[in-house]
């Protein structure tokens, strides 16, 4: 499913240029555009759902089997020394589009300042 108002789905459509890490028949990764980190990827669902329980379980399962796979893969073709992996849910949890889910694949380097911690 498509939603033609949703900039996720016009980049998976190809309407929105981006530069693709990974792609597959239900998934796609991309280049953030305004990364937290350097090679910050943004990996989505293809199907398009406004919340993340309407997303079948058993596609909810392959979205987060093959997202650890894409993060893995960057790790370790980047040689960083960990990564985050966030996941937002509506509006009061920073979700700015409404193309769920999505992850965000954060590289981390020991020393390189950047704070995701919630209780800071």
């Amino acid at each position: 499913m498509i939603d033609e108002h949703c900039i996720f789905c016009k980049i998976i459509q190809g309407i929105i240029p981006s530069k693709k890490y990974f792609e597959n028949d239900k998934f796609l990764a991309f280049f953030d555009i305004n990364p937290i980190a350097t090679n910050h990827v943004v990996f989505i669902a293809k199907n398009h759902y406004e919340n993340l329980n309407e997303m079948p379980d058993g596609e909810w399962q392959q979205f987060m089997i093959e997202g650890r796979n894409v993060a893995e893969k960057l790790v370790k073709e980047i040689n960083a020394d960990g990564y985050n992996l966030m996941i937002n849910q509506g509006r009061a949890a920073d979700s700015l589009v409404n193309h769920r889910p999505h992850m965000h694949i954060i590289p981390r380097f020991f020393n390189d300042n950047i704070k995701i911690d919630p209780r800071n």
